[in-house]
């Protein structure tokens, strides 16, 4: 343990009472996450690659989103 995150400690629990960690306040920076659901809705079946270029960004982007919002994409074996 450092002498440092002692003191931060000490200040911490000075300045707000408690030690409890904030949380974190992320945002989603190229797609926003309501479109995905809302085009997931309407074409279930669409690759990962066919999301990507819609939404212009790239299929990683669209798998940590996806990964992010617990959605996972079964395909339809019966076609």
């Amino acid at each position: 343990m450092s002498e440092r995150a002692i003191f931060a400690w000490k200040k911490k629990l000075k300045v707000t009472g408690n030690l409890e960690r904030a949380p974190l306040n992320r945002k989603y920076r190229k797609l926003d996450p309501e479109r995905l659901v809302k085009y997931v809705g309407k074409c279930p079946d669409a690759y990962q690659r066919k999301m990507a270029s819609e939404f212009k960004v790239s299929t990683s982007c669209i798998g940590k989103v996806l990964r992010k919002l617990k959605i996972t994409i079964k395909k339809d074996q019966s076609l």
